[in-house]
């Protein structure tokens, strides 16, 4: 007769133990699987600082298992070098992500696919997630505003209850943004005061700023406050070098409240309240835009060029959402 041998039972403490070991050890598998395809993205993308590179995503990602390393890696080699900006754009995703209010993102050779919808450009792709967030946002262009407020900022135009303001540099665009023409901030990305994607626009497309605010929208309430639930009292009238791009107080560039995707429909009901659209034009990069491309576009971990810099382009150069090395900053914050 054989002797049944079992197998000593494992306690709860144990069992529990055990789950967690196996557990950490799928999510390890995962977190290395996620990072050699991250690897291989950047190699097949051209980038040469490829140790560089990951490492700041993988201490910047907030996703479980550093699931989004390829998105962001996919996304810089599109030739959009800002890391600070895709980090926290994807980070951005994540939370939709994990809240249920968009889909998981595939990244494939030709794009990130999300449901119907493929990005293969950091743009594109920002202005979706911004205009995603700001459906869910509180902080949003709509409630109520102070009816006695005043902008004392003068207008490029004004008749007909519109006004326009030239939002032609990036602290322009960040005041008009966080309150000065309604009284109410907005999500616009070019009007953040941090992760600003003003210079983004412009070295890409040449984009000029105009904000029209039209009191002919603004609502009012019972107590005599003014009602800004309507999305076209503040519209971003970006002239690029090749169309005019539409925003609303929903934030979703491209398609605005009433008149949707239609930015010639838009354009002939400003005219019809008089508005000279003609003064609303594309402006060329200045000399010193073009300089400060030439010589800031790119990162440069040199600490000799940093020190060389004078103190408003290291400015404009952080400005640009590039990272320092820890001898540049170092050098900076010895150097104030």
């Amino acid at each position: 007769m054989i002797e049944r041998l079992e197998s000593p039972r494992m306690t709860e403490t144990e069992l529990k133990k055990r789950v967690k070991q196996i557990n950490e050890g799928e999510r390890l598998l995962e977190s290395k699987a996620t990072e050699q395809q991250s690897k291989n993205i950047l190699t097949n993308g051209g980038v040469d600082d490829i140790d560089d590179v990951l490492n700041k995503f993988i201490g910047g990602d907030k996703s479980n298992n550093q699931k989004n390393l390829p998105i962001m890696s996919y996304l810089y080699t599109t030739g959009y070098d800002d890391i600070k900006n895709i980090i926290d754009v994807v980070n951005e995703y994540n939370e939709l992500v994990v809240k249920n209010r968009v889909k998981p993102i595939q990244v494939t050779k030709k794009g990130l696919v999300m449901g119907d919808k493929m990005f293969n450009d950091f743009i594109k792709f920002s202005e979706y997630i911004y205009g995603e967030t700001n459906k869910y946002s509180k902080k949003d262009g709509g409630g109520s505003a102070d009816i006695n407020f005043k902008s004392e900022i003068k207008p490029l135009w004004s008749g007909n209850n519109i006004d326009i303001y030239e939002g032609d540099n990036v602290g322009k665009c960040i005041n008009y943004t966080q309150g000065a023409l309604t009284g109410k901030a907005y999500n616009f990305c070019i009007g953040r005061p941090s992760n600003n994607m003003y210079k983004s626009y412009r070295d890409s497309k040449t984009s000029s700023f105009y904000f029209i605010v039209d009191r002919n929208k603004f609502g009012k309430n019972e107590d005599g406050s003014v009602n800004l639930d309507d999305p076209l009292h503040i519209v971003v009238f970006d002239v690029t070098k090749h169309k005019v791009e539409l925003t609303d107080a929903n934030n979703t560039t491209g398609t605005i409240s009433e008149f949707g995707k239609d930015v010639n429909a838009y354009i002939n009901y400003l005219k019809s309240k008089g508005v000279p659209v003609e003064k609303m034009v594309n402006k060329p990069k200045t000399d010193k835009e073009e300089d400060e491309e030439r010589l800031l576009g790119k990162k440069n971990d040199s600490l000799k060029w940093f020190m060389k810099l004078p103190i408003e382009y290291k400015s404009a150069y952080i400005g640009r959402g590039h990272t320092l090395t820890d001898e540049q900053f170092d050098y900076l914050i010895g150097d104030i």
